[in-house]
């Protein structure tokens, strides 16, 4: 095993977790259940031109995007997580550079 732990398998990040036996990285697995549980989801019509919306990940939070217009749909509380992972990511990002090595 490596010392810092193997690169995720979808996003190259480094990690110790596996899953079915290959390494991804905890953000990668919440965004491959999310996408399992969105396909069992109902499909929903866009409140604006009645057109199917299409479920997609966004910041660890399945949204409804309408294809017709453009439109962006998100369930009560969503904003909120996803304007929270922005804000960590932003943060992450800004101290990476102190705390890992080079890879």
């Amino acid at each position: 095993m490596k010392l810092f732990g193997e690169k995720c398998n979808r996003c190259g990040v480094r990690t110790r977790n596996k899953a079915d036996d290959a390494p991804v990285c905890e953000r990668c697995a919440t965004e491959m259940e999310l996408a399992v549980a969105a396909g069992s989801e109902d499909v929903r019509s866009c409140p604006v031109d009645g057109a199917d919306m299409k479920k997609e990940i966004a910041h660890i939070v399945v949204i409804d995007r309408c294809c017709e217009c453009g439109g962006v749909w998100l369930d009560a509380g969503e904003l909120r997580l996803i304007r929270e992972d922005v804000e960590d990511m932003a943060l992450r990002s800004l101290t990476s550079s102190f705390t890992l090595p080079p890879v």
